[in-house]
């Protein structure tokens, strides 16, 4: 994934569990998965800058339960989300790839998660929102394309769609 990172793309996967994080890892070693190269040389991680990244991380982005040192797996899932939104929004990336961002959260964990996909749009990241909430599309997006059975079915600009006319696309009809 680092060729992605270097490319100036973030992404959010849909399971943050599985595709996310390795929850037996420290946070730092997370908040570095994705562009290791950075932080190592002659085959050697550089173990204080790491955490060093990972600490601007979790005080940028409001990350809670734990240090650089704490295993990932004892985040919330809320906490988790910031903490990979973050170090995919941190070099503000050109494009940021969203996958059911707010999928499980509880709703201030919601709440942060599409404050931050917000505010990265206002700075000029283009962002590609995919989720089945509509409430999160009305909130996120500016144009919306629904894929049904494996085609774009239906493609507006926001402002001239409604929750129904989306559903119903989204349901196949």
């Amino acid at each position: 994934f680092e060729d992605v990172v270097t490319a100036g793309i973030g992404r959010v996967p849909e399971d943050r569990n599985k595709d996310g994080a390795i929850g037996e890892m420290a946070i730092w070693e997370n908040a570095i998965l994705e562009r290791l190269s950075n932080f190592s040389r002659h085959g050697l991680v550089d173990r204080q800058a790491g955490m060093a990244f990972a600490q601007t991380i979790i005080d940028t982005f409001d990350v809670r339960g734990g240090s650089p040192a704490s295993r990932i797996r004892l985040l919330s899932g809320g906490n988790m989300q910031k903490l990979i939104l973050g170090r995919n929004l941190i070099d503000r990336p050109r494009v940021l790839i969203a996958a059911q961002p707010a999928r499980g959260l509880d709703e201030g964990a919601v709440a942060a998660v599409h404050e931050r996909i917000l505010d990265a749009r206002r700075q000029g990241t283009a962002v590609l929102l995919i989720s089945e909430d509509l409430d999160e599309i009305l909130e996120l997006a500016d144009r919306v394309a629904v894929m049904s059975g494996g085609t774009i079915s239906y493609v507006s600009a926001i402002e001239d769609t409604d929750r129904n006319t989306i559903g119903q696309h989204m349901a196949g009809h």
